[in-house]
């Protein structure tokens, strides 16, 4: 039976069985099922003992997606420290609030992501199958049998150091075959190993049996593994040997997603270090859409179904409806400890995500007093793990076991926060001096095109006084050709992201999709990678050619190669909305990529920039390097100066439109999910707003002053594309991006339509606004791409 909260965050999200409602639901899973690559049947496991397919479990149970236009959208981080009730909220003040918070968010992770789990069984007792020793060590294979009729069974295994206890645990789901437990028994721990993880490991799955022993319970794949470690837990609860105030969890990857489950709901569990589960552990929901290119809801919930509930599916593309987030999880664990640890560089992670859920989590802990016990790391490296990073976790177990002073960890890699950024800057702003805008009023007073210039001169003052105060500084030598030794270097990350060199090996890799790659140097010390279109006899194609200057989304983890096919482990399966740039190259194009400041081989470069540039602004600096790496394909002599065109997605979209609107060497630009209406995206929209440039990405700090009167913004999304006019551009605008209202982005489009059709050029604007999320599927690629090709 479901438990009270469950009914009444239920009742919440789906207040009235409506007609009306109905329809808006069965909308929605049309939309999602037109929308999303099939989900996987060929995994390790199973969604339960009925379905192959998460479109197997929508047929059978029909069950549909919430009303999602009934429930409250919560664009960042839900609060854990308001409890969210119909019609009001409740701020958590005391150990009474916070007990009953507790409650209320357990109930609604188990209802959204993870299903629901059984009581504790009641039962257990213990088989021991063997004891051996390994040196000076005793391991102990035990079968732990429960549950009803005692049918439900778990192979642990204890490597128990000599000495006289209580011993503290490590306790993972890691078989020895991973090096995760030799460590922790040289440290003096009990290393625990609980055989309920993918097959594979190697080994079967026990937690996989809990499907037919408790069938009225829909607890996912993740959910079953968490809670054979609390049986794990309910075993060393029994042994005199285990001080049963320091049992510490860890797992990695898939493994620290679940090991973050078993902690949150398991309080006999003293400390957790998730590392590197990303996407469904310490990197919330809210920052794995498209645009940040990592693990996103949509390709976790298709590629491993059997994870997570069926259930959670339903929010792709609408994660700002989730009522808990990752977050949430971390905030069960506190007072006791937690440590966030993955690297800032991999590529199914998001080091700003893993910042922004830090920062969430840590408030309860200051809530509780206990912030000395929540740390975080943002290691170099990728994916795997050395054992370095085996030390560090028992260094955060002996610290907060209180064995050890080990001092606490805070590694940043954005670290920005807008109330630091005042601090460093100075800068103050009064919104009611500057006068209410809307929608094309700037059209009042330019109705000629001689008037609309002198107009535009002054919105660029604004646009520019957004972009803060940019230094004086000096052009790069342009190179006119692509041979010769390049003095610039993108450093050691690109070899990490797997990008093609400019060597004989990175140009064998490429050649096959008919490009060629040179280096180029450009900007303030900057490196760009240049692909271009190869002829018949593998040479460059002769003749000046039109270049295209891809602008990447919000991809920290590493930039402009994210998700490419060389750059991807699963390119059988990963999501279409990275750019192709054999597409563009096969139409004749030179491609220019680089990364922005903050992203990729230059994700450290952020950390100080409003140190080093308090009055200036990273989307300044961005705009300011893409106008340099105009300058520097301009000067090329394989490129047509004169079809320099600009490409963004999300950031880059952004980045571009502002470029497209200062730079006349820009002869056009596809922006697809970058008109933002800054005026009328106010908190009631349920959208990032102003907040998304001031406070969580920290693209444009001056904006921050604007929160609460946004139709006060100096600038608008719709005056920087008028300003772009009459150059050739196109629009795409999602009818679901839930970064920006479709409604009010037409407005915005529409008033630069005007000044289009002022100029007679309104047919250089092409919008294009498919019922889709924010993305850049390759279907929007090819027309994208066509558009582009058919410019003169």
């Amino acid at each position: 039976m479901r438990s009270a909260a469950v009914l009444l965050l239920m009742a919440w999200a789906m207040p009235a069985a409506s007609q009306e409602s109905v329809e808006r639901r069965k909308h929605a899973l049309e939309v999602l099922l037109k929308n999303l690559v099939p989900s996987r049947t060929n995994f390790n496991g199973r969604i339960n003992a009925t379905d192959k397919s998460w479109e197997d479990w929508v047929r059978r149970t029909g069950e549909l997606p919430p009303d999602f236009d009934a429930m409250p959208s919560y664009p960042e981080l839900p609060d854990p420290l308001v409890i969210r009730e119909p019609g009001h909220d409740v701020p958590v003040k005391t150990p009474a609030d916070w007990a009953r918070q507790k409650r209320l968010l357990r109930a609604q992770i188990e209802h959204w992501v993870f299903g629901k789990m059984p009581p504790p069984p009641g039962n257990l007792r213990a088989v021991v199958t063997g004891v051996r020793t390994e040196g000076a060590v005793t391991v102990r294979d035990v079968r732990l049998e429960f549950g009803p009729g005692h049918r439900g069974s778990l192979r642990v295994q204890l490597m128990i150091p000599p000495g006289k206890g209580p011993f503290p645990v490590f306790l993972t789901n890691h078989p020895r075959t991973r090096p995760w437990v030799a460590t922790a028994v040289r440290r003096g721990y009990i290393a625990c190993i609980y055989f309920a993880a993918d097959p594979m490991y190697g080994n079967e799955d026990d937690s996989d049996k809990f499907i037919e022993l408790y069938p009225e319970y829909d607890f996912s794949c993740l959910a079953r593994w968490a809670w054979a470690g609390m049986r794990a837990v309910d075993y060393l609860h029994t042994l005199p040997e285990v001080d049963k105030n320091k049992i510490g969890l860890t797992g990695h990857s898939r493994n620290g997603k679940q090991a973050l489950v078993a902690a949150a709901f398991d309080e006999r569990i003293g400390a957790v270090i998730p590392s590197s589960g990303n996407t469904g552990e310490s990197n919330p929901w809210r920052f794995t859409t498209d645009m940040f290119a990592n693990e996103s809801l949509q390709l976790l919930t298709g590629a491993q179904p059997h994870w997570f509930h069926p259930r959670l599916r339903f929010f792709t593309g609408r994660e700002d409806k989730l009522p808990v987030d990752q977050h949430t999880l971390m905030a069960l664990v506190a007072p006791r400890g937690l440590m966030l640890y993955t690297a800032y560089s991999e590529s199914a992670s998001n080091p700003v995500g893993f910042e922004q859920a830090y920062r969430a989590a840590r408030r309860v802990y200051q809530f509780l007093r206990k912030e000395e016990n929540v740390w975080l790391h943002l290691r170099a490296g990728e994916h795997a793990t050395t054992a370095g990073d085996i030390e560090n976790f028992l260094d955060f177990f002996d610290a907060v076991f209180g064995r050890k002073p080990f001092p606490k960890w805070e590694t940043w890699v954005h670290g920005y926060a807008f109330d630091d950024w005042r601090k460093l800057s100075g800068e103050t702003a009064n919104p009611l001096s500057y006068p209410r805008r809307a929608p094309g009023d700037f059209l009042k007073s330019a109705d000629t095109p001689a008037a609309w210039l002198q107009k535009k001169e002054a919105l660029r003052k604004n646009l520019l006084w957004a972009m803060g105060d940019e230094p004086a500084g000096i052009h790069f030598p342009a190179r006119r050709k692509l041979d010769g030794q390049v003095m610039t270097s993108s450093g050691w990350l690109p070899s990490i992201f797997n990008r093609p060199q400019p060597n004989a090996e990175g140009l064998a890799r490429i050649r096959s999709e008919g490009m060629g790659l040179a280096e180029l140097a450009f900007g303030d010390d900057l490196n760009g990678t240049l692909f271009y279109p190869l002829g018949a006899d593998g040479k460059p194609a002769p003749g000046r050619r039109p270049a295209v200057i891809w602008l990447h989304p919000y991809t920290y983890q590493n930039g402009w190669s994210a998700g490419m096919p060389w750059s991807s482990k699963r390119a059988d399966y990963i999501l279409d909305h990275r750019p192709s740039f054999p597409a563009l190259t096969k139409r004749g194009f030179a491609v220019l990529a680089f990364d922005q400041i903050g992203f990729g081989s230059r994700v450290l470069d952020a950390g100080r920039f409003y140190q080093r540039y308090p009055k200036w602004s990273l989307l300044g600096k961005m705009v300011a390097d893409t106008r340099a790496a105009v300058d520097a394909l301009a000067a090329l002599e394989v490129v047509d100066p004169d079809r320099i065109y600009l490409l963004g997605y999300a950031l880059g979209a952004k980045v571009g439109l502002a470029t497209a609107a200062l730079e006349d060497r820009v002869r056009g630009v596809a922006a697809v999910c970058g008109v933002d209406p800054l005026r009328l995206s106010t908190p009631n929209k349920g959208t990032e707003g102003l907040r998304h440039y001031s406070h969580l990405h920290g693209l444009l700090p001056r904006l921050g002053f604007f929160i609460g009167q946004e139709d006060r913004v100096p600038f608008d999304y719709g005056e920087v594309l008028a300003m772009a006019a009459p150059k050739p551009a196109m629009v795409v605008a999602p009818t679901l991006d839930r970064y920006a209202r479709i409604a009010d982005v037409q407005r915005e489009i529409e008033a630069a339509r005007q000044v289009y059709r002022l100029l007679g050029r309104e047919a250089a604007l092409r919008v294009e606004m498919p019922e889709d999320f924010n993305r850049f599927p390759r279907r929007l690629q090819e027309q994208v791409y066509d558009w582009l090709a058919a410019l003169p």
